[in-house]
């Protein structure tokens, strides 16, 4: 069951959205070993011709299988529960892939946006890390969920985050966006987002004007997620 392009972000969940973590927790032991052909054909949804075709087809395969409900609404995956789904591609000997996108970063409207206030601390506070192995050369039939794991930063790490948050949004509040790079943040790190530079948004610019750039978004940094993963990673036995 394949397809060229698979949109599955309109289709509904096939298990609600769980009222308990114990629902999760039994919905989640129910996909770890499994492939994601196998795990399509439980949500019968087609499986893109390829990978490189497929572009967000896994995050949305396990949103539909856990009863994610928020789509791209700036609420956690998981109302009820307050906690957000991260998928997180990793290689064989469990190291993540690349940096982990956690929200929009607004560019607009945003002189009284604090921290706590902020979408990238309602997105961060509670996050459930669903780890799936995916080497890019990896087709679909071989990318298996390894397991996941619950994260909740330390106070330690969400006062590092903080003034993470601080220091780039101190930047886009001074006109200087442009200057902004991934070496900035030591946990966090705002980087362009999107599928090409073609989408702008309004920001402000060097001298106080508009200026169009591109959106921007949250990243976790790669070097923390696996850590995350030596030290949370749980594997459900079968």
């Amino acid at each position: 069951m394949q397809n060229h392009k698979v949109n599955t972000k309109n289709q509904k969940p096939i298990v609600k959205s769980p009222d308990t973590f114990e629902e999760l927790i039994a919905n989640l032991n129910n996909l770890v070993g499994h492939n994601l052909v196998d795990l399509a054909k439980i949500a019968d949804v087609p499986v893109p011709i390829s990978p490189t075709h497929g572009k967000g087809f896994t995050g949305e395969l396990l949103e539909l299988l856990l009863g994610a409900t928020a789509q791209n609404l700036p609420i956690p995956d998981f109302p009820k529960l307050g906690l957000e789904l991260k998928t997180l591609p990793v290689d064989k000997n469990l190291v993540p892939l690349e940096s982990t996108f956690l929200s929009h970063a607004p560019l607009t409207n945003i002189r009284g946006l604090t921290f706590e206030k902020s979408p990238l601390y309602s997105k961060i506070i509670r996050v459930l890390f669903v780890v799936v192995i995916a080497q890019r050369d990896m087709d679909y039939q071989d990318r298996t969920v390894a397991g996941y794991f619950f994260y909740t930063p330390s106070k330690e790490d969400l006062e590092q985050i903080k003034r993470d948050y601080d220091e780039l949004y101190e930047l886009v509040k001074t006109g200087q966006v442009e200057t902004i790079n991934a070496r900035i943040g030591h946990i966090i790190q705002m980087r362009p987002k999107g599928a090409d530079g073609k989408a702008l948004t309004d920001c402000i610019g060097p001298d106080g004007e508009i200026i169009k750039t591109r959106p921007r978004g949250f990243y976790m940094r790669r070097a923390y997620t696996a850590q995350l993963v030596k030290n949370n990673l749980q594997q459900s036995t079968k």
